[in-house]
């Protein structure tokens, strides 16, 4: 018995080394789990209907598990690992991070909750970067670690960015319309959030990238309950910011790789 489940074990290793066989399973498990969520939009409505309000929003994480379970499983696989929750420098991943949370603290996001406005907005801010970071283990912290060199990156992008697209079932949610605007949109943000990956190694600082599209434009909760001029503001604000701190990423990373030669 025990020889045979030495081989069994074996040759199970050796097709989760296999990079199409890794990336296949990836996308069965996190396409599939999503499809449930996305595709089936009476779950939500089930859970809702039953859960007090600011709580019900949580389980709008629940889609992102799928992406989790995958990346968690495979990525331990792969011969190579770069990307890490902080990344090159923790400081700047740190500053990162928080500039989109201090902005909607401070300038407060209106509610049907009855929730003080800067507390809300303190609380949405904060659950918005924790549901981009989780899709981004999935993305950038497993999926986009698959094509390495420069053969192979821009390939990459591409691809994440048509799972990504395939990942929110946009063409089977109530409706029916696809939303075909959304796998150029998707594509052009998987290259940019892709290139700050190659620079920064940080889940984390992509995961807050991520977030500042679903804060000014894609989240209603948030988005139709700010003014432009506050969108605005927010987003020079954290452009400012995230460009100079990930300059300096960029910066220490060459002279750390200068020294080493």
């Amino acid at each position: 018995m025990q020889c045979t489940y030495t081989i069994i074990g074996s040759n199970k290793n050796n097709m989760l080394n296999n990079k199409t066989i890794r990336i296949g399973l990836f996308m069965t498990i996190s396409l599939g789990w999503s499809l449930i969520w996305f595709g089936q939009s009476y779950l939500f409505k089930k859970f809702f209907s039953n859960t007090p309000s600011l709580i019900a929003i949580l389980f709008g994480l629940i889609p992102t598990i799928g992406l989790l379970i995958g990346a968690f499983i495979i990525k331990r696989k792969l011969p190579e690992r770069e990307m890490s929750i902080i990344g090159k420098n923790s400081k700047m991943a740190l500053l990162v991070v928080s500039v989109p949370i201090v902005c909607l603290t401070i300038f407060g996001v209106n509610n049907s909750f009855n929730v003080q406005p800067n507390l809300f907005g303190l609380l949405i801010s904060i659950f918005t970067v924790i549901y981009a970071f989780f899709e981004e283990i999935g993305w950038r912290g497993y999926l986009q670690e698959e094509f390495k060199g420069k053969n192979q990156k821009w390939f990459g992008y591409v691809f994440v960015g048509i799972i990504w697209y395939l990942w929110h079932w946009y063409f089977l949610r109530t409706g029916g319309n696809p939303k075909l605007i959304m796998l150029p949109i998707l594509i052009a943000a998987s290259i940019g959030i892709g290139e700050v990956a190659e620079i920064t190694k940080s889940i984390l600082i992509c995961g807050a990238v991520h977030s500042l599209a679903n804060m000014i434009i894609i989240y209603p909760i948030i988005a139709n309950n700010i003014s432009l001029t506050e969108k605005l503001i927010v987003l020079v604000f954290c452009i400012i910011i995230w460009v100079i701190a990930i300059r300096k990423i960029e910066k220490n990373k060459k002279k750390t790789a200068a020294n080493t030669v």
